[in-house]
């Protein structure tokens, strides 16, 4: 499931842990975001990471053109 990531914590090795079991990306947005896809059997105990306050999760989905990652406003 495509969605986005918004890191709260500041812990390099917790967000290493977490990008290296959900296999996500290496890199976040000057904002803090970071674009992931999620398995739909891994998707419990993202959650779980996103309700002890690691990262909020922002439903939208994204599309990458090229090396460019694109969030499409909300509406």
């Amino acid at each position: 499931m495509e969605m986005i990531v918004r890191w709260i914590t500041r812990d390099a090795d917790a967000v290493a842990a977490i990008r290296k079991r959900f296999n996500m990306p290496n890199h976040t947005t000057l904002n803090g975001l970071t674009p992931v896809d999620i398995r739909d059997e891994d998707m419990e105990v993202f959650e779980e990471c996103a309700h002890r306050g690691f990262f909020a999760v922002i439903r939208q989905k994204w599309c990458k053109n090229g090396g460019q990652y694109i969030f499409p406003s909300r509406k």
